[in-house]
């Protein structure tokens, strides 16, 4: 498991697989080694429409489509939807893939989710959380008979944060948003991202046993991120790297 100072790969797109079949937003996701591991991937849950976080969506449909009734099902908010269907799914940007494949043969399956309305994925209990971004965004509780873990990226602090950590039954770990250093905390604001200084404030009362892992630390940046996370000295942090497995 990497520590804060271990050197990992940089953050330039977000997603993360689960269990080999769920992802969450799919920046990288078209890029996962053989083209058979990507169609193990049979459920999607996107945070929000910017492109690091959906740019590898068509191309992960292109690559996995099989001209049959089982495609992948993708979930995410209305505006989500809205930003895809008028300016990816167009047949400008991208094919308009219900047009193509229609009901016999369909590229994706359209799931529309709202805040704090669960759903169950495979062994999972999903619960959308909103998130403080520019535009709507959504985090994700994952939740089994084994514990919870949050995925809480795009995010600007908000107050809600700290009640809602409390609230977690058997919370087992936080991805969480630390995008920009401390120097550019004007930038962190306008664009509502969190600078370290605030991950910290918004984890200080998280129990040490709950592991608290950084993301989308921006690559222009990636070195003085790390070195002012580690000033942090939490016991329980680390920094999200591509290159490990996270077994929670």
């Amino acid at each position: 498991m990497p520590s804060v100072d271990t050197p990992c790969r940089l953050h330039y797109t977000t997603s993360v697989l689960i269990d080999g079949h769920i992802a969450i937003d799919t920046g990288g996701l078209a890029y996962l080694r053989t083209v058979e591991e990507q169609r193990q991937v049979d459920h999607i849950l996107l945070t929000h429409s910017h492109i690091d976080h959906i740019g590898g969506l068509p191309i992960f449909i292109d690559n996995t489509y099989q001209p049959t009734p089982q495609c992948p099902e993708i979930y995410a908010g209305s505006a989500t939807w809205d930003s895809l269907e008028k300016h990816i799914f167009n047949d400008l940007i991208w094919p308009n893939l219900d047009r193509i494949g229609g009901t016999e043969a369909p590229f994706y399956r359209k799931h529309v989710v709202d805040a704090h309305r669960s759903f169950t994925v495979g062994k999972y209990q999903v619960t959308p959380i909103p998130m403080e971004h520019i535009v709507p965004t959504l985090g994700y509780l994952l939740e089994d008979e084994t514990g919870s873990v949050l995925f809480a990226w795009d995010t600007a602090p908000f107050p809600e944060f700290v009640k809602m950590i409390d609230s977690i039954s058997n919370l087992k770990a936080i991805f969480l948003d630390a995008s920009f250093p401390n120097k550019l905390g004007w930038l962190a604001e306008k664009s509502q991202h969190t600078t370290p200084s605030q991950f910290g404030r918004m984890v200080e009362q998280v129990p040490a046993n709950v592991r608290v892992i950084a993301m989308h630390l921006k690559p222009g940046h990636h070195d003085e991120l790390i070195e002012e996370l580690q000033q942090l000295n939490l016991p329980n942090l680390e920094v999200a790297c591509s290159e490990t497995l996270y077994e929670i």
